[in-house]
């Protein structure tokens, strides 16, 4: 079974087999910014064991796109037999295997029996990836004789690196796959070997290390075959003890980083090694504190599941002073092929905002460093500006395919979000400004920010077209996020945010910061903003903002009622349809683009407004994407319907613990789920705001929850918020109370912020 926990709290969330070994293996994942390792699961089919190890920033021409995030081989047991028979290990059927992550210690650990011969022997492995900023992994192989006649003498444990990792179709087909990578040299060193790697574009070094706790460690042989296998074989001893240890420890870098490591670390140290982990991982845990407590409902695993996933993908990340791409699924999975989408700035920014500006200063600069893609790509398809990709793989390109294979049948859907989706620049613009809001870095606005929004603002001008038929700029056809239906015009989400975009840079420029925008384009963006034409339709007479242009006229859908997780679709024709990429022929949405909107300005908007629009489109979402539930959790709390906001929070937080089927899942941790459900807690549930240097909370307080608290990082100080009953919330830094303001509203509002 697998088992999820955090110091006393657990939680088994499925039984562990074949079947679902992929599923566990991604739900397990370790990783630390720098790498993303599947865990060693056992019994684990032959797809989960294609899927060993990302390494950030290791990309390679894909299959199906132009470059794919490249599945490398992770040193790991490949083999365990009698070394005086040649009988191999086979499945033991005493008692099922296990395994654990345990969130507090960022470790994996499983147990699984087996049988050689007539004894029975448990195998139990624990690994860790040392600590964020360190590519380096270790693990403790603890091999124990528990049943049988005890005839068995001596045990080999083949340990090393094998050629089975690769690259699927598009990260989700397993019926097409590449090898990106080939094994090279394998040489023993003192108590260890290395491993030279050739990836297209970057050579790597595994240096792996193995030492035994005992005596009866009785010798290490390696071994190679070229292109095939690099081997560490290990004997034991069991003439005398029932139990052996073995400590591994490993590095993958380029040549001259791990000499440098190697210098670093001359001996195993796997106890230090330990103890640096374990120290780092409870710093991390008090710096980035996120609780709810709810009487033991499954939310309260869920968000420390949640931000637990976003840290270990983003703390420590590499390039930070040249950028970090942040690929859909971290380095969980090869799923989107490694690409960043939209999600990034709307929903992981924001996390790492308020916990690590650091990192979100870096996903900002990965667009900066990608301008010149993104001028090329506003060129090359009739645009001005800076046009980023919808999918922008690691060198900013668009990496979405414009059709997608099945096989062997050979059907061909064509995907239109490459070429209909305009709305990415504008999101970024978007990021920009939030980090603005809530760090007042005037250095970095001046290096790259301004640069970022001024570029933006020009290709959402040149993306509206006048209409003499509306008297006003349009824009069509796009698709907006919701990709159920497209070749739409004035999708409403689209329009108000490359409108906003306009004018957000003019804001900038009447104050004089942004002097390479002359005043003749100056008076274009002006006049493209005021006159942009936004759809709106009316509900129970309430004028609210319409998906798109024609939309209130399409067919009714049968109305989503049911509560239960997972995606909602109405009959097996309408689940086709959205596998097929067809377009929707009804109102029926994948995830309500006016939500997310009115999530993002939430003051934009009134409430009677918000709740309107929340009442009518909820019921009308399919929540089939895992980016539904986080703006709908916001918009939930902005109009005081707080137990639906909890609801959403939970299944957002809980998206892979929950899903199902778990049958053959590949495809990798939703982080950006994760993102919305810290948001829903922390900018719904809480009210946060950010308005002029000023902090303002707004906290209430769902049924069935007893209280919750988070940390924030503002202006260089942690804040530690800590709601109980009735809303009331303690706020403090550094154990310090801090003092705060309560407004006619209701807000509570927190200074020290200019």
């Amino acid at each position: 079974m697998l088992i999820v926990s955090y110091g006393l709290q657990q939680e088994r969330v499925c039984e562990l087999n074949s079947h679902s070994s992929a599923y566990v293996s991604c739900l397990a994942t370790l990783g630390n910014g720098l790498l993303g390792l599947r865990p060693h699961v056992p019994g684990a089919s032959e797809r989960a064991v294609r899927m060993q190890l990302l390494m950030a920033g290791l990309y390679a021409p894909g299959v199906g796109v132009a470059r794919e995030i490249v599945a490398l081989p992770a040193p790991r047991i490949l083999r365990l037999y009698d070394v005086d028979t040649g009988v191999l290990a086979a499945d033991a059927d005493e008692d099922p295997p296990r395994i654990t992550l345990s969130m507090d210690s960022a470790s994996v650990s499983s147990t699984q029996q087996f049988r050689i011969s007539d004894c029975v022997l448990e195998l139990m492995v624990r690994q860790f990836i040392d600590r964020p900023g360190q590519p380096a992994i270790s693990t403790v192989i603890s091999l124990r004789k528990v049943g049988g006649r005890g005839g068995l003498r001596r045990v080999r444990i083949d340990y090393g690196v094998d050629a089975c990792a690769l690259n699927e179709y598009l990260g989700a087909s397993p019926w097409l796959t590449a090898r990106h990578y080939e094994l090279g040299a394998c040489r023993r060193r003192g108590d260890g070997f290395d491993v030279t790697l050739q990836s297209g574009e970057r050579t790597l070094r595994y240096g792996i290390q193995m030492q035994s706790a005992s005596a009866r460690f009785s010798s290490l042989a390696v071994w190679g075959i070229e292109n095939a296998c690099c081997v560490g074989s290990v004997t034991f001893d069991f003439a005398k003890v029932d139990r052996q240890l073995l400590f591994t420890h490993w590095q993958i870098s380029s040549a001259p980083a791990l000499a440098v490591q190697r210098a670093q670390h001359p001996a195993l140290g796997f106890v230090m090694a330990e103890d640096d982990h374990s120290n780092s991982w409870t710093k991390i845990w008090q710096e980035h504190d996120v609780t709810i407590e709810a009487h033991g409902h499954p939310v309260e695993l869920g968000i420390r599941y949640a931000v637990f996933q976003l840290l270990q993908q983003g703390l420590g990340a590499p390039e930070l002073k040249s950028g970090l791409i942040s690929p859909a699924r971290g380095l969980s999975s090869t799923y989107h092929s490694g690409a960043t989408f939209f999600d990034t700035e709307l929903h992981k920014f924001e996390f790492w905002l308020w916990n690590a500006p650091d990192v979100a200063r870096a996903l900002i600069d990965f667009r900066h460093r990608t301008l010149q893609g993104a001028w090329d790509f506003a060129r090359a398809t009739g645009f001005a500006g800076a046009r980023f990709p919808e999918a922008s793989n690691d060198l900013g390109l668009e990496n979405g395919p414009r059709y997608v294979l099945s096989y062997p049948g050979g059907e061909v859907a064509r995907e239109w979000s490459v070429d209909e989706v305009l709305h990415i620049s504008a999101d970024v613009a978007y990021a920009v400004a939030r980090y603005w809001a809530a760090t007042g870095d005037q250095a970095y606005m001046e290096a790259a920010g301004y640069a970022l929004i001024s570029d933006c603002a020009r290709f959402a001008v040149s993306a509206f077209k006048w209409s003499d038929q509306k008297s006003a700029y349009v824009i069509g056809p796009v698709m907006g996020p919701d990709e159920y239906h497209y070749h739409v015009n004035n999708s409403f989400f689209t329009n108000y945010l490359l409108r906003w975009c306009i004018t957000y840079a003019l804001s900038w420029a009447d104050r004089g910061f942004l002097p390479t925008v002359h005043d003749d384009e100056l008076s274009q963006w002006r006049n493209v903003s005021e006159q942009v034409y936004l759809p709106w339709m009316t509900v129970d007479g309430i004028s609210i903002p319409e998906e798109f242009e024609g939309y209130a006229d399409l067919p009714e859908a049968e109305p989503r009622t049911c509560k239960g997780r997972g995606p909602r679709f109405a009959d097996e024709l309408e689940r086709v349809a959205a596998q097929q990429l067809m377009n929707f022929d009804s109102n029926v949405v994948k995830q309500a683009d006016v939500i997310l909107l009115m999530s993002m300005f939430a003051d934009d908007f009134s409430v009677e407004v918000k709740r309107a629009a929340f009442n009518f489109y909820e019921p009308r979402t399919v929540h089939e994407s895992s980016l539904s539930y986080g703006p709908h959790a916001r918009v939930a709390a902005d109009i005081d319907a707080v137990d639906k906001c909890a609801d959403f929070i939970t299944k957002a937080s809980r998206y892979n613990l929950d899903f199902t089927p778990t049958d053959d899942y590949a495809n990798g941790l939703h982080l950006s789920a994760y993102a919305g459900a810290w948001q829903g807690l922390v900018q719904g549930v809480a009210g946060l705001r950010v308005d002029d240097g000023w902090l303002s909370l707004n906290p209430k307080l769902p049924s069935g929850w007893q209280g919750y608290r988070f940390v924030l990082c503002f202006r260089g100080k942690r804040f530690c918020i800590d709601v109980r009953a009735q809303g009331t919330a303690l706020i403090t830094v550094d154990g310090k109370e801090q003092a705060t303001t309560l407004d006619a509203n209701g807000r509570l509002h927190i200074g020290g912020g200019k």
